[in-house]
């Protein structure tokens, strides 16, 4: 069985695929990873998102990990690596913990990092201990 070769199973390892064509309005909330050749008018909550080539998405996106190589606009919360490949488009609020931007991917917008955020809390609480 080539399922079973493949350790495909009908649990939340699996992946959701929005195929080249298809339009999707509302809400995705999955466990696992969504990829992205149509289009979202929507919000993503899950643990990896791919936005291949010819996939489009619009809307709030909170995920530990990304990957566009198509577009996005919108609110993005990755908490840790957004990697926009070489024809990659990403726009709008932007928090990340790790970038990487190969040549020709773009990046626009209000565009911060998690992890200067957590120092800036650390600074602050060791500034207030020593207070104390």
């Amino acid at each position: 069985n080539y399922y079973k070769n493949k350790n495909f199973s009908s649990n939340s390892q699996n992946s959701l695929i929005i195929g080249q064509g298809v339009k999707i309005t509302g809400s995705i909330i999955a466990e696992n990873e969504v990829i992205i050749q149509g289009t979202i008018d929507g919000d993503i909550d899950c643990n990896h998102v791919t936005i291949n080539k010819g996939g489009i998405v619009k809307g709030k996106i909170k995920t530990e990990n990304m990957n566009v190589e198509g577009r996005i606009e919108g609110e993005l919360n990755i908490n840790s690596i957004l990697h926009i490949k070489k024809e990659g488009k990403v726009s709008g609020k932007i928090e990340y913990g790790t970038i990487q931007i190969d040549e020709g991917g773009r990046l626009l917008g209000d565009i911060n990092s998690n992890e200067k955020s957590l120092e800036s809390k650390n600074k602050e609480g060791e500034w207030k201990a020593l207070w104390f």
